[in-house]
């Protein structure tokens, strides 16, 4: 474990980000231990069972003391050969390799309490999902399409994946039990845009609502001719059922003019009962596009935070297994991090320490600590290089974080 005051200087190095579906090099293939056992993922016509544990959503994966690196494995000649799995244990302060498969796989893990799930998406072999002990042992397999269909949530037990969305496709989703391989209809209704994040055992979606029925069409004329005069309705939604239960909040699907010019929003998060929006303003030529933050609370009632932030800053937010603690904005990275509060007061400024090549705050953790990205290590497949600090000397600029160190 290296406690450091100032990161030494790297050397510049392009990151690889899978970020999408690419087919992998057929390097020296290894063929699968025949104790792996695969379950085969059969549609059943079974009522489905509650979802008993919280939902998931993507950050989660950096909401615990342990996060994981699915990076491309290359050879000596930068050919892809497969995916290595690297686990940086946060309270060790150790990174370490954790899995290797010749499989090429989606950058992002899908971390539970008691699992780590990987996506395959070949592009000359079938697909599925490799399930993982903590200990980084191979438990079985659930065939599985990447490209037919998208995680947008999770819980220790299901994935929930759609396969369409409005408003150019009718919506379509499943939940896929991750025991048994076995999927169930996830029964959103046909005019849901979006999953967009978890709220306990809710998902937070996005529905259009208009007077009219949706055209269901990718015809440019008719779409936009419709989505002109619909709404954007946000709900809290049932996971288990896929019903809206709680309407959240709505928007003119192509923005409104708010006097100055038109301003469109987008979600960004949630805390505790309250919800977060961007709002994007068209403002003048001279003035161009800005950004704002807009709350709406438990009892629908909405507050603008009076933040207008140039759309070539970038305005990012903080989380904590999954609830908003921070906002923050950056202009470049390594910049200076303007930090604010839920309620949209300025908290700190802080300067990244001299000579890191990245700078920026990736979550908080159970016990107050933040999560850094500091960089890319060029020795182990440009991974993320992860240090902790604990958050007033984040937020008073102190550079006393601690670095993980590769062991192993």
């Amino acid at each position: 474990m290296k406690n450091h005051n100032r990161l030494p200087l790297l050397v510049t190095a392009a990151v690889f980000a899978l970020t999408a579906c690419t087919p992998v090099a057929d390097s020296t293939p290894t063929a699968e231990p025949t104790t792996t056992p695969e379950i085969t993922a059969e549609p059943t016509s079974k009522p489905a069972a509650a979802e008993t544990g919280p939902l998931y959503t993507y950050s989660h994966r950096y909401a615990q003391d342990v996060v994981y690196d699915v990076m491309p494995a290359l050879n000596d000649q930068f050919d892809y050969s497969g995916t290595k799995v690297y686990k940086n244990d946060l309270n060790a302060g150790q990174t370490s390799l954790f899995y290797y498969c010749d499989d090429w796989c989606l950058a992002d893990p899908y971390v539970t309490s008691n699992a780590v799930y990987l996506l395959t998406c070949n592009r000359d072999s079938e697909n599925k999902i490799i399930a993982l002990s903590p200990d980084g042992t191979k438990t079985h397999e659930i065939p599985f399409d990447s490209y037919a269909s998208t995680v947008v949530l999770y819980s220790d037990r299901y994935f929930y994946c759609i396969g369409g969305l409005a408003p150019y496709d009718t919506a379509s989703g499943f939940r896929l039990d991750l025991q048994t391989g076995e999927t169930t209809p996830w029964d959103l209704p046909a005019e849901t845009a979006a999953a967009l994040d978890a709220a306990g055992n809710f998902a937070v979606t996005a529905r259009l609502i208009s007077d009219h029925p949706v055209p269901f069409t990718s015809d440019p004329e008719i779409s936009d001719a419709f989505l002109q005069n619909s709404m954007l309705e946000y709900d809290l939604t049932d996971a288990t059922t896929g019903k809206p239960t709680t309407k959240i909040a709505e928007f003119p699907y192509r923005g409104a003019d708010d006097g100055s010019g038109y301003v469109y929003y987008t979600y960004l998060g949630k805390s505790g009962d309250d919800f977060y929006f961007t709002g994007e303003h068209s403002r003048s030529e001279e003035e161009g596009i800005k950004m704002s933050v807009l709350r709406v609370g438990g009892d629908s009632t909405q507050e603008d935070f009076g933040l207008m932030v140039n759309v070539n800053v970038s305005l990012l937010d903080l989380r904590q297994n999954g609830e908003l603690q921070w906002l923050f904005t950056m202009s470049s990275n390594p910049g200076t991090l303007t930090v604010y509060d839920l309620q949209g007061t300025q908290i700190a400024q802080v300067d990244p320490p001299a000579g890191v090549e990245s700078y920026y705050p990736i979550s908080m953790l159970d016990d107050g600590r933040i999560l850094l990205n500091i960089g890319y290590d060029l020795d182990h497949d440009y991974m993320t290089r992860y240090a902790t600090i604990d958050a007033d000397a984040f937020l008073s600029g102190s550079t006393e974080y601690t670095e993980m160190e590769f062991v192993g």
